[in-house]
């Protein structure tokens, strides 16, 4: 059964694998053969055994009634290996071309917003409050200002990568971080050279000793509230992304006025230290 699940998990089918496995068993057969074998239902033999020919899994004597050979596995497995692997560089060529086509041909999609327009969208798992991370940075045009709660270093890790995509793309990035957020040296001070040289000259972080609050502004648009666990202050109980401009304006001044009265931090001498 192991087999036959593994022969499915790249790509044959029961069908197949069954019939498959039975001709490496049984060698040369004629598809009756195959099919008592194999419990193929008769009516469908002869098209599961063509269909492993075409991937190149068996070989077929066109004498009457025809006879089937099972390929060598290692042989069969590593030309499906590279056949599939071509395929699939094809397939994600032409993805490639249609996503870069379907952005350029998106872009002039006039939106139509009104002015006391308001959405917002919430997350109370681990799993959404990532996805919420992911599509802030994914996302992001002009700015992001956060003030970050202790979420936890997998959390930080994993946004690394959508950190530096918005860097690249001249996105704004400030931080405010509390003492107990200060391990975010250490996590930065693991990346490769050059991507580290890219969070130190990207992001700007200052330390401030005390906050009300956990919340972010993105594109002076958007904002992200935290809200963290009664009981666990590293523990996020929820975070809510509402589109809202007005309040992104007020608390954009409150970022303001708390980053004003911060200490500014150097990434590397943080490192250092």
């Amino acid at each position: 059964m192991q087999k036959k699940r593994l022969l499915q998990d790249i790509g044959l089918n029961a069908y197949e694998a069954a019939a498959y496995l039975s001709l490496l068993k049984l060698g040369v057969s004629e598809a009756s053969t195959v099919c008592r074998d194999s419990d193929v239902p008769y009516g469908k033999v002869y098209t599961v055994l063509e269909s492993l020919s075409k991937k190149g899994f068996v070989e077929v004597q066109a004498s009457r009634p025809k006879k089937f050979r099972a390929i060598d596995s290692d042989a069969a497995l590593d030309a499906f290996f590279e056949k599939r692997k071509s395929e699939i560089e094809k397939e994600v060529d032409i993805l490639k071309g249609s996503v870069k086509e379907a952005k350029n041909a998106l872009k002039v999609v006039p939106a139509q917003k009104r002015k006391d327009e308001v959405f917002w969208t919430t997350a109370i798992t681990e799993s959404e409050i990532k996805k919420f991370a992911f599509s802030i940075y994914g996302e992001v045009k002009k700015s992001v200002y956060v003030i970050p709660p202790t979420i936890g270093m997998p959390v930080v890790v994993c946004l690394i990568p959508e950190i530096l995509k918005a860097i690249d793309r001249g996105v704004k990035i400030r931080l405010l971080i509390s003492p107990r957020f200060m391990y975010l040296f250490s996590v930065f001070s693991r990346q490769e050279e050059e991507a580290f040289s890219k969070l130190k000259n990207g992001m700007k972080i200052r330390l401030v000793q005390n906050f009300n609050s956990y919340f972010g502004v993105v594109d002076e648009s958007v904002v992200v509230l935290f809200q963290p666990h009664p009981k666990d202050k590293d523990r996020i109980l929820s975070a809510v992304k509402i589109w809202d401009a007005g309040l992104a304006k007020n608390l954009g001044e409150e970022f303001e006025l708390l980053w004003n009265s911060g200490e500014e931090l150097d990434l590397e001498k943080g490192v250092e230290e």
